[in-house]
């Protein structure tokens, strides 16, 4: 049986099969999209914001391409946006920060396909260099960009509002050194 259930794993994880899941990702949006459409529900979600020498780590998904956002997602029933925050950064890019490690930085509400979301935001300063990974099938890229690369790029409306929050005139900052990244508009 365990053989088995390994040779599984083995063949799900082909790198072969990464256009049939992204592929089955897009659909499966897709069909989200008119639920949500016709639903209209509220989300609560949480991302991080990785700040590295002035640098934001943005990822871009198999089913929204061309669109930069922050790494995140959706909160799980009774999940804080803490264990949220750390479960889609490891999801999405395979960092994990230490304990303690990330900052409240507020929270953005918007609306997105339909639904009502309200992302909280965390801030994580890594004291070291990190290389995020990424599974090719649900995010294609995860970069650091400036602010000023991310202004002339598509952005995700919580990536939007959290680089035009109140402190945005900080937003070239981050990283090592002590600066500070944008915050968002408290809501």
């Amino acid at each position: 049986m365990l053989a088995a259930m390994d040779r599984l794993r083995r063949i799900w994880r082909a790198p072969g099969l990464d256009p049939l899941v992204r592929l089955g990702l897009r659909l499966a949006h897709r069909l989200l999209r008119v639920w949500w459409a016709i639903r209209r529900p509220r989300a609560e979600g949480a991302a991080v914001a990785v700040w590295w020498e002035g640098r934001l780590l943005v990822v871009e998904s198999s089913y929204r391409p061309g669109l930069w956002d922050l790494p995140g997602g959706g909160r799980g029933a009774g999940e804080s946006a803490d264990a949220a925050a750390r479960r889609e950064l490891f999801e999405e890019t395979g960092l994990a920060p230490e304990p303690g490690a990330l900052e409240e930085a507020g929270a953005v509400e918007f609306a997105l396909e339909g639904r009502r979301i309200r992302t909280r935001i965390l801030v994580w300063r890594p004291k070291a260099r990190v290389a995020p990974r990424v599974d090719r099938r649900e995010i294609l890229r995860a970069e650091f960009r400036t602010p000023e690369e991310l202004a002339r790029s598509r952005l995700a409306p919580g990536l939007r509002l959290y680089l035009e929050g109140p402190a945005q005139g900080a937003g070239r900052a981050g990283g090592a050194g002590g600066s500070t990244p944008p915050q968002t508009r408290p809501t």
